[in-house]
């Protein structure tokens, strides 16, 4: 049998804070258990905010909890020095979510416009806190409509309200 709890611990990044971040060209931590996969061979070097060079030590992808079920994020940089994980903006973009900023809260929806987590400003940061996603997502999965899109092969929300309207 499945828990709430089990489904929350199941995204190895639950337990680690990560910053919404504009000016951040990749995804990036320095956490190695992260990594579902990792090329270690990817050796590079980002600038930090203090202007400074760090070494990447390799490029992979991780799991993370979102309102929508477990998603990849690709391309995440595995940079050892750093004190921070970060989502980089123009990365999700390029990947086809879309970010709405809007009266303190960071949303960002999927291609077809499901929303895959909500993030409250906080002293003018934007912090995902994938634990309070994934609580989130027990209780969002509770609505019917989450429960027609997953039996229509998910179907897009936006059709599926038109479908219900009619």
């Amino acid at each position: 049998m499945v828990t709430i709890q089990d489904m929350c611990n199941s995204t190895k990044a639950n337990d680690s804070p990560w910053l919404i971040d504009s000016g951040c060209t990749n995804h990036m931590t320095a956490n190695l258990n992260l990594f579902i996969d990792l090329d270690k061979s990817y050796l590079s070097k980002v600038r930090i905010g203090n202007g400074d060079f760090v070494k990447v030590e390799g490029k992979g992808a991780i799991e993370v909890e979102t309102l929508s079920g477990t998603k990849t994020l690709k391309n995440v940089l595995y940079v050892p020095k750093i004190n921070q994980n970060l989502v980089s903006v123009g990365q999700l973009i390029e990947f086809g979510y879309s970010i709405f900023f809007n009266d303190g809260v960071c949303d960002i929806k999927d291609k077809n416009g499901v929303l895959l987590l909500s993030a409250k400003m906080m002293n003018r940061s934007f912090n995902v806190n994938w634990n309070e996603v994934c609580l989130s997502t027990n209780t969002y999965e509770n609505n019917e409509s989450v429960l027609w899109h997953k039996r229509l092969g998910h179907f897009n929300y936006a059709t599926l309200k038109r479908m219900a309207d009619q």
